[in-house]
Order: C-alpha cells, then sequence, then structure tokens
C-alpha cells in the first residue's frame, strides 16, 4: 500500500445527497468506461472466475490535487470530491467479503509478461499512472448486499471538497442544504472549497517576491 492519509472520490454534486443519506457509493459497471483497454481486461478477468457475477467497480484517487481531476472526474462546476481516511476506509471493504480492492499498478509493456491473474484487473496502461488510483471491485453477491452499492462508515469521510468554479453564493447554498444530511456521526464531516483556480496566499507569496 502507498504512502498518505486520504482516498479521494471525485464525483457530482447531485449525487451527493443520497451518498451521505445512505452512506454509499455506486459501483458501476466497466464496460461503460472510456478507457477500453482497461474495461475489457476486467471483463477477461471476469469470465475466467468460476462464479457467475457480473463485476462492478468504482474508483478513487491517492494522488494530490490535479487540476485536470475536476476536468474528467468531477465535471468542471459539477464536480465534488469526498476525502476518506484510507485506514479506516479499507477497513470498511475488508468487512464486506464480495469485494476486493488495492491501488493500481502501472507497469510499462516488457513487464506484463510477469503479472499475476490476481493483478490483472488492478493493472493500467504506465500512461495513466498519474491518477496513482485505488479500486474496489465487487466480485461476488453475498446476500442482503446491493450489487451495485458500497457502503462505507460515517467514521471514514473526514472532509467533502467543492469545485473551484462555484461563486460564493452556490457554494454557500450547497453548505446549508448540505448541513441537514451531515448530522449525527457526520456532523464532524468538513466542508471546503478547493481553490486551484485562485490560491490566495500562493498570489500573495509572489506579489512579494515580485516587489522585491
Amino acid at each position: 500500500m502507498s504512502k498518505g492519509r486520504w482516498l479521494k472520490k471525485y464525483t457530482k454534486i447531485e449525487y451527493l445527497t443520497d451518498i451521505l443519506k445512505d452512506k454509499e457509493l455506486h459501483l458501476g459497471h466497466p464496460s461503460s468506461w472510456d478507457d477500453k483497454n482497461d474495461s475489457e481486461v476486467i471483463q477477461l478477468y471476469a469470465t475466467g472466475r468460476r462464479d457467475d457475477f457480473d463485476i462492478r467497480a468504482t474508483c478513487l484517487t491517492q494522488a494530490s490535487d490535479r487540476f485536470h481531476f475536476w476536468h474528467i472526474f468531477g465535471e468542471r462546476e459539477n464536480g465534488v470530491c469526498l476525502w476518506f481516511e484510507k485506514d479506516a476506509f479499507i477497513k470498511d471493504i475488508e468487512e464486506d467479503p464480495s469485494l476486493i480492492a488495492s491501488p493500481i499498478q502501472y507497469p510499462n509493456k516488457r513487464d506484463l509478461p510477469q503479472t499475476k491473474p490476481d493483478e490483472v484487473p488492478f493493472t493500467k496502461r504506465e500512461q495513466y499512472a498519474d491518477e496513482k488510483e485505488f479500486r474496489i471491485l465487487r466480485v461476488s453477491s453475498p446476500d442482503g448486499i446491493a450489487h451495485d452499492k458500497f457502503r462505507f462508515s460515517a467514521s471514514s469521510l473526514r472532509r467533502i471538497y467543492f469545485n473551484p468554479w462555484l461563486s460564493r453564493e452556490r457554494l454557500d447554498s450547497h453548505k446549508r442544504f448540505l448541513k441537514r444530511h451531515l448530522r449525527g456521526d457526520l456532523s464532524d464531516v468538513m466542508l471546503k472549497q478547493n481553490r486551484s483556480l485562485k490560491h490566495q496566499k500562493w498570489i500573495n507569496k509572489l506579489s512579494a517576491s515580485s516587489c522585491d
């Protein structure tokens, strides 16, 4: 497991209410992914398993904030990023026997023949290495667990970051609305806005340097 305290999930603001209400993340079908190298390999892995289950997945990142993550995964002004405390989140995964999870590996072509069967669904082309992806797969269907949902504990969700395109008025409106759902065991979740587009401390420091 790589170092770092956080696992981050970029998603849409419109999904946030249900995520918080149910404390669940959606597990999608890999066939819908844009990267067909990735989705087809996972489906090949699925067909090689003995049990007949349609594998579902969700992806998080261990990487530091990147501007293009908001464009691709958060869809700009529609986006939000959930920050999970990694150790607590991994415990949530381990309590569900239908799941397997791992950081993604990004080998070069000459190392692919050494890939083990259980590493196949956690392997991507090295061009994607900056994503530092962490992937969760549901590979079986235990009784009482919905096929397309993964339940996390309140203790694992620590922060919610809104995208940097939101105006102050819209940001305040979203915060007021969400506080209705951040009660009880979610009351300590912090609400913040990403500052990629305007980080005042960074501007101030360069302004001071330009005056020297």
